[in-house]
Parts: structure tokens; sequence; C-alpha cells
């Protein structure tokens, strides 16, 4: 993350306004302005007097860098309030002359300890005081300047990314974590929505802290505020890093990956086709490579072409006349697991209707894994477009697929919110 370059520091010191003492017309018709209120007028007191004139003269000349040991001296004294101020005023515009980042933090720094910095200058002065800490790697101290700014409601030069970064140079990362969520929730909470960057940025942050916890957390959080195949892929991939997952949930999570549209390589729809040729789901087999040869993912010369494909084609009509069209036409009693089973290849032959009563009647059964049952209905609801029901599901999902479960409730109320009108998002910040 860069910080303000001196050239950048300068012009924005000089946007800020200091106290127009080798004033500018406007800088000096501000100051008439202010002296009209007593309580915050500057008063210099007649020791500091013919100092500060000596080095205004300093300052004028072909030589300013002159200027620079009499206005140090002056800073290392004990001053009173507006003398300090006025020191460090002078030590600003010394500074921004001479491209000299330390003199104009020791400005900055004074002017705000006096006290006497108005109150519309104290967000900008807090911010630069932070970015100079910053760029000297003193990140606590940049972290203090950084968050009174932002308190008082400064929200320029990519202040955000630099709180949060503070936190992240010192290896803080769930402090880092916690300031962003802090920034993102007061953005939505305001008119404009966060940019995306920021959310990809907290995500990197969390991946480079090795917490697998923390990594499946703020890829969620991306995918809930900017979903796409990429941003769902994601946070699929690292929610599969933090359980582990037998193959039945693997397909289950390989199901979500194609309704967010993130099964984005080859390698990504084999392992689908082999995941659900192991189960002989022949529908989802044929369903799942078509919809790969459609997106140009999978060549005609792919060996799954003719060894997976093609045998699954060939049994399709037989398998599916040869299942049990309601539950009750099962031989002998048929367990619970042999009824998530008719509805898994119901489910890959996408006749929805028929999966949902053999999930449900699995779930009757003695031994039921409900978690599975309610996965399955809620996957089988969502394929048809009846996102109400599968909401209802997926609520009552528990244990390892909670995690899977809450994204596709995530999923479903972005689907909801895409009739309502959008928020603009906040320009991306320059870097």
């Amino acid at each position: 993350m860069r910080f303000l370059s001196n050239f950048s520091m300068a012009i924005a010191l000089a946007t800020a306004g200091t106290l127009a003492l080798t004033a500018m017309p406007q800088d000096a018709q501000a100051a008439k302005k202010k002296k009209k209120d007593k309580g915050s007028e500057i008063k210099i007191s007649k020791e500091i007097r013919p100092r500060v004139a000596e080095i205004q003269t300093a300052m004028a000349t072909e030589t300013p860098e002159t200027a620079k040991p009499l206005i140090t001296a002056l800073l290392a004294e004990t001053l009173a309030a507006d003398d300090r101020f006025v020191a460090g005023q002078l030590a600003i515009q010394l500074g921004g002359k001479l491209k000299d980042t330390a003199l104009q933090e020791q400005g900055i720094i004074a002017s705000l300890d006096s006290g006497r910095t108005a109150a519309e200058q104290l967000p900008a002065f807090n911010f630069f005081a932070g970015n100079f800490a910053y760029g000297a790697e003193r990140w606590a101290d940049a972290a203090t300047r950084f968050q009174a700014a932002y308190d008082l409601g400064y929200r320029a030069n990519n202040i955000e990314p630099l709180m949060a970064e503070t936190f992240f140079k010192r290896k803080l990362y769930p402090q880092g974590l916690a300031k962003w969520d802090e920034i993102l929730n007061n953005a939505n909470a305001s008119a404009t929505k966060p940019p995306e960057s920021w959310y990809r940025l907290a995500r990197d942050r969390a991946l480079a802290s090795g917490d697998k916890g923390l990594y499946a957390t703020w890829a969620a959080k991306w995918a809930a505020a900017y979903p796409s195949g990429d941003s769902w892929g994601d946070a699929v991939a690292a929610s599969r890093r933090t359980s582990q997952s037998d193959s039945v949930q693997n397909l289950e999570v390989l199901r979500f990956m194609k309704a967010t549209d993130s099964l984005k390589t080859a390698r990504d729809y084999q392992e689908f086709a082999e995941e659900a040729q192991r189960k002989n789901l022949f529908g989802e087999v044929v369903a799942v490579l078509e919809e790969g040869q459609k997106k140009g993912l999978i060549s005609s010369s792919n060996p799954l072409i003719s060894e997976v494909l093609a045998p699954a084609r060939r049994e399709l009509s037989a398998d599916r006349a040869s299942l049990p069209k309601q539950p009750s036409g099962v031989r002998g009693s048929g367990s619970s697991s042999v009824m998530m089973n008719f509805a898994d290849v119901w489910l890959g032959y996408k006749d929805f209707g028929k999966a949902v009563a053999f999930y449900e009647a699995g779930l009757a059964k003695p031994g039921a894994d409900i978690n599975r049952g309610n996965m399955g209905i809620g996957t089988a609801h969502a394929y048809a477009g009846d996102l109400a029901a599968a909401k209802q599901s997926f609520v009552k999902v528990s244990g390892t697929r909670a995690p899977l479960a809450a994204m596709w409730q995530t999923w479903i109320g972005q689907q909801a919110a895409q009739a309502a009108p959008a928020v603009a998002p906040a320009a991306e910040p320059a870097t």
C-alpha cells in the first residue's frame, strides 16, 4: 500500500490550508475572517514575535533552508499554545518548500499538540500525521493518527486500506480484519457501497494470515458483496480448506459451484463428472460435461468425451426407465440411504419434484442423515427456481454441511435482490 509522495503531500497540505504567515491571498482573506472570532484568534507572544519575523525573513530569501535551524530550535522549546501552533505552521510551510517531510511532520504534530488547529483542518492534519508515520514504518503511531482522522470524517487518500494495513504490517491479522469489518460496515451503512477491491484486499490478507477460518470467512464476504463465478469459486475453495467432506458432500459442493457459475476449468468439470460417474448419476455426468463443452472448456479431443461422456449417454435411456417413479415403488422397505440415492439420480435428470419426494421419503426412514436430506431438498428447490422453499431447507442444515448451506442462503438472497435498485459502488481508490 503506497502512501502519499512528497509532492502530493505538499499539494495536500496547501489544500488543507495553513496559517497565513507567509500568506497567499486566499489564505490571508481566510485569516481575516477568522480574526472576527475572538476565541479563535492566534496571538503570538512578545518574546516569540521577533523570532517568527526572523524565520519569515529567512524563508523569503533565495536560501530558505537557512530558516530550518531557526524553526527547529523554536520547536524544541516549551511554548505557549499559540506560539507552538505558529511554529508548527512555519515548519509545515518551510517543509513543503524544501520537500522536507521530516520538518513537515514536526510542524503538523506541533500544530495538533497546540490544540489550536482549526476544527475543519483536524481531519486532514491527523491523516497527514498518520501518513508520515506510515512512511517511517511507525505502524502504531500511524494507526492512532489514521483512526483520529477517520473518526473526524476524513475519507480521502485511501485512508481505509491504510488503517487496516497498519495492523497487517505488524502481523496483527485478526485486528486488521476486524478493522476491515468495521470499515466495510460503516461504508455499507452509508449511501455508497464499498468498492470490490476492499473485499479482495481483506480476503488476500486473511489468506496471508494462514488461518483457514479467516480466509473462508472473508472469501464468503467477498462473494456475498460482489457475487461472480470468481468470487463464489474462491469462497467454495476456502470452505473446502476448512472441512473434511466425504464423496457425497463433495458432489453437493460441486452442485453449488455449478449453480453459481464457479466451475471455471476443465479440471472442475472433470472432478464433477468423475464424482457423479462413481455414483452412476448418468444424467448429471452428461449435463455437466455438455455444459463444459458449450463453454469451450472440454475439447472434443479430451479423454473425458470418450471415456466418461459417451458411456454415460449410452446408459441414459435404460437407466431412467428402470427408476421407480415414486418412493412407494421402491422394492422392499427401502432404507434412508437408498431413497436418497434415488433422489440424487432424479436430481441429475432434472426432475426436481421426484428428487424432493425421494429425499423426503429418505428423511422419514429410521437412521436418516437429516443434513444430507435437507441439503438435497434445498438443492432441488434451488435448481427448480423455488428459492423460498430452498431457503427453508437450507436453514435446517447443521454440522459439516452448515458452511455450504450458509453459502446457498447468501446466493438465494442475492437472486432475490437482483430486481431491487442497486447501490452504486464507490470509485476504486488509486494505489
